[in-house]
């Protein structure tokens, strides 16, 4: 953490009225802040009073969003003369913070916690890395990042009751590049009710759909199949077959399977 109180020389830092003057121009109060930069309202409060100052990543965020610059933000007035003494100093120091005030802001992870918690965990926890660095992990009810666990999960990789994301694992219901749950959908999807390019299940409906009950696709292989291309026990070839026909073949050779999933596979077949 950046010291409070005072800079070099006994000079008062003036980050502090600095910040309650731009908040107020927002119209933000110190929680709203504080959801805005992923911190405690606690923690506002502290940079406003002066007893504490942000970290330079939070600096960078802050100057960010209030559209001013990282130099104005921590320096005071008596430095600001010091330096207008040294004008070609000024111009150097002044162009190498807004260099790095905007490489920071594009560069540094993001992350978001809600104070909010259930079951111990946030209700909402966002964890990015922006590309800068390792994967960060998000954990919460509701979790978005790099890598995401949650009831609901949504990232790069996740897993969760309900999960979505390029490689996704998931109790209910899925969706994913690589997916894998009870009811799953993707590029290349493994569940018992599988929907996808590539569909690996019990019941599955795909371009390539292998089924130890029912497999409905371009090529089906299972138990009970219709396709294009079709193996297993009962094999129904698609050509000018309608709804009717291929749902009567269901009802034939697979009883068990329900009136609504009947509907939703004879549909999308």
């Amino acid at each position: 953490m950046l010291a409070a109180g005072r800079a070099k020389g006994g000079e008062n830092v003036r980050f502090c009225d600095k910040l309650v003057r731009l908040r107020a121009e927002k119209g933000f109060s110190q929680e709203g802040l504080a959801n805005l930069l992923g911190v405690s309202r606690q923690a506002v409060s502290k940079w406003e009073s002066g007893a504490a100052m942000p970290e330079l990543t939070k600096l960078t965020v802050i100057a960010d969003l209030f559209d001013t610059s990282l130099d104005y933000l921590v320096r005071d007035n008596v430095e600001e003369r010091r330096l207008q003494n040294a004008p070609e100093e000024n111009v150097a120091i002044a162009e190498q913070l807004e260099k790095l005030s905007g490489y920071m802001i594009c560069q540094q992870p993001y992350e978001y916690k809600s104070e909010t918690t259930l079951l111990g965990l946030p209700l909402v926890h966002v964890h990015l890395s922006r590309g800068n660095g390792r994967p960060r992990c998000a954990r919460g009810i509701i979790a978005v990042g790099d890598v995401a666990f949650g009831v609901v999960a949504l990232g790069g990789f996740s897993v969760g009751l309900i999960a979505l994301g390029g490689l996704a694992f998931g109790l209910l219901l899925v969706l994913g590049g690589i997916s894998a749950g009870l009811f799953a959908a993707g590029g290349l999807v493994f569940g018992i009710y599988a929907f996808g390019g590539v569909a690996v299940g019990c019941w599955a409906l795909g371009g390539v759909a292998l089924a130890s009950e029912l497999a409905i696709g371009g090529v089906a292989c299972a138990r009970v199949a219709i396709g294009g291309a079709v193996q297993g026990s009962h094999a129904l070839l698609l050509r000018a077959e309608n709804e009717m026909e291929i749902a009567e073949f269901i009802y034939t050779h697979c009883p068990e399977v329900g009136e609504w999933l009947i509907r939703l596979l004879t549909a999308a077949g």
